[in-house]
């Protein structure tokens, strides 16, 4: 019987993709979660969601382990998300099942709170798998405050992706300053496994279209010049990043 590869995550990974941007296409390619599982010779459970925050993420994966062997796990893998989004359940009397909702942003706090509840979610990540000697792997999939940025600092918002709007100078003035405090924190010296260059600082996305030697650019990586999700190239990209940092 074949281990399975568990993975759970936002837009950039769900298998059932559906573009705001697009609404008359389909997007039936393999995402990476089914790729990757295919280059490990690994059966995929992928729970992810679009618009999931990393509360959903992390107990989505959990929620699952609790619910099979343990034994029959090969590798788990949370593609975390934005810090900025909130999750929560709602109980459904009628099918007497809960359902995850998320909200893209959190109307309560500040953005160092929201870094510091992402880490801490990541941590406990990290313990429980530790503790019962689950095999992992983790990856900042998206930048954790990227969206934070381009809302104060754009005449856009979240999904009206233009980059000439952008003042991109002074995003990364404070992209430096979050980076700064993301790492003073106690919880990300203590973070281990994290794949290949990402880190809580830096994600996969942003090292696949501006930092990797062979400079793949955005207009391959994306399914648009307006929507910045994966294209199919994209998450063939991304599979085998994650393959090779294995």
């Amino acid at each position: 019987m074949k281990k399975i590869l568990l993975v759970s995550g936002c837009s950039f990974t769900t298998a059932n993709y559906k573009s705001t941007q697009h609404p008359e296409r389909e997007f039936l390619w393999n995402k990476w979660p089914k790729i990757l599982a295919e280059k490990l010779n690994m059966d995929c459970i992928n729970l992810a969601q679009s618009g999931a925050g990393n509360e959903f993420i992390c107990n989505s994966i959990i929620d699952k382990i609790e619910s099979m062997d343990k034994s029959s796990i090969g590798l788990v893998i949370p593609a975390w998300s934005q810090c900025r989004r909130r999750d929560y359940q709602l109980h459904f009397s009628r099918s007497n099942r809960e359902v995850w909702r998320s909200e893209m942003f959190d109307t309560l706090g500040d953005i160092e709170y929201w870094i510091k509840k992402s880490f801490r979610i990541y941590y406990s990540f990290q313990i429980y798998c530790e503790y019962f000697k689950i095999p992992y792997k983790q990856i900042q999939m998206i930048e954790l405050y990227k969206d934070n940025l381009r809302e104060e600092y754009s005449e856009l918002k979240y999904y009206a992706y233009d980059e000439e709007s952008i003042d991109w100078k002074k995003i990364n003035e404070k992209r430096k300053k979050y980076n700064e405090y993301a790492k003073s924190l106690v919880y990300y010296k203590n973070f281990k496994n994290f794949v290949g260059e990402t880190t809580p600082t830096q994600s996969l996305q942003d090292i696949l279209t501006d930092n990797r030697k062979n400079k793949q650019t955005l207009k391959w990586f994306n399914i648009s010049s307006k929507d910045s999700h994966p294209s199919e190239y994209g998450h063939n990209l991304m599979a085998e990043y994650i393959y090779e940092n294995l």
